[in-house]
């Protein structure tokens, strides 16, 4: 329940940034670019989500062994991996979002996420 709560926290405050950062690209740089930032940032909550559903169904599981549960969580790693792939493949090839405000969103967002993660622990 602890880890519910600290992910809802995260995402709100992801979220709030993502929005707060592509508006800053919107009354820049248009909206293109605005869109590319919050795609960008939406990649990184959307592995957030991912990654916390796994986690907690690893946790919620008593009847697996600490070798099955390592593995799980590879695995989702090499899912993340390939999901974050596929969506800038996605952005830049198929949707032609720019490269730097979609790249800039994704940084970004992935900073705050280990930052939230430092937060949290105090």
């Amino acid at each position: 329940m602890i880890l519910q709560f600290s992910v809802q926290k995260i995402f709100s405050f992801q979220a709030v940034l993502v929005s707060a950062m592509a508006g800053l690209f919107y009354v820049y740089q248009g909206e293109l670019a605005a869109q590319a930032a919050f795609y960008g940032g939406g990649i990184v909550i959307l592995n957030l989500w991912l990654s916390s559903r796994r986690l907690i169904r690893v946790l919620d599981n008593q009847n697996t062994s600490s070798n099955q549960e390592v593995l799980v969580l590879y695995v989702a790693a090499a899912q993340r991996f390939i999901l974050t792939l596929g969506l800038f493949i996605l952005g830049m090839g198929v949707f032609k979002l720019p490269p730097i405000p979609l790249l800039i969103g994704f940084a970004v967002t992935q900073i705050t996420y280990f930052f939230s993660l430092l937060w949290d622990r105090k």
